[in-house]
């Protein structure tokens, strides 16, 4: 079972790697994009606008977070209207479905036999040459971020698919239709918890996109 598991994790990570990379960190860049155009903007009261307020176009650093979050969701390429399909966001939607397949394969391939290896798994070791430092850094550092990672991704589906959005909302039905957009939202971007889990979901999505590098530099290693 674990072999089918490693060549799913293999071949769908190997292709889309770098797609994964890129969605994890235009993902950290927007955890603190109010913070950040407060910093930039501070005679502006940034947190009471809105995501569309006129006035919030006028900010510093206000387009430079439209990019991203552009780059984030569709790849530059958004539609031409609000629930119409395009190449971009279809690449991106089916690359976070690829990336929830990765995480829970990763999952099932590394998942610790006995305490001692748990032991290792958290770990990461410094002292035992560099490529057992850099398969800690996939591995160990992998087995931290994956939770949040999978939350994200399970998240970020609901956007990208209608058949995925109307399974998600019926294991949530008992939120009210009028406030699932903000849970959503806050359950996807980390503001659900205040700094802390943003500060979490920042350090998580920066993982995210060096596991694709660590886990190339390990495949390039066994060859």
């Amino acid at each position: 079972m674990k072999k089918i598991f490693a060549k799913i994790h293999l071949w769908l990570s190997l292709p889309l790697g770098i797609l994964f990379s890129v969605i994890c960190l235009t993902g950290a860049i927007l955890v603190f994009e109010n913070e950040t155009l407060q910093l930039l903007n501070p005679s502006a009261d940034v947190s009471s606008m809105g995501k569309h307020a006129p006035e919030r176009k006028e900010l510093v650093g206000y387009d430079f977070f439209r990019s991203t979050l552009r780059f984030h969701r569709w790849l530059l390429d958004a539609p031409a209207q609000k629930g119409e399909r395009s190449v971009g966001k279809e690449i991106v939607g089916y690359s976070t479905l690829a990336m929830t397949l990765v995480l829970i394969s990763g999952i099932v391939i590394w998942w610790p036999r006995n305490r001692k290896v748990l032991k290792n798994r958290l770990t990461l070791s410094c002292s035992k040459g560099s490529r057992r430092f850099w398969y800690d850094s996939h591995v160990s550092i992998g087995f931290y971020a994956t939770l949040f990672l999978l939350i994200m991704c399970f998240t970020g589906l609901v956007w990208s698919f209608s058949w995925w959005r109307e399974a998600f909302w019926s294991l949530f039905d008992f939120i009210p239709s009028e406030e699932r957009k903000r849970f959503l939202y806050t359950l996807h971007t980390g503001s659900w918890g205040g700094m802390l889990t943003k500060i979490i979901y920042f350090l998580t999505a920066l993982i995210g996109a060096t596991l694709p590098l660590t886990g190339y530099y390990l495949w390039w290693k066994r060859r």
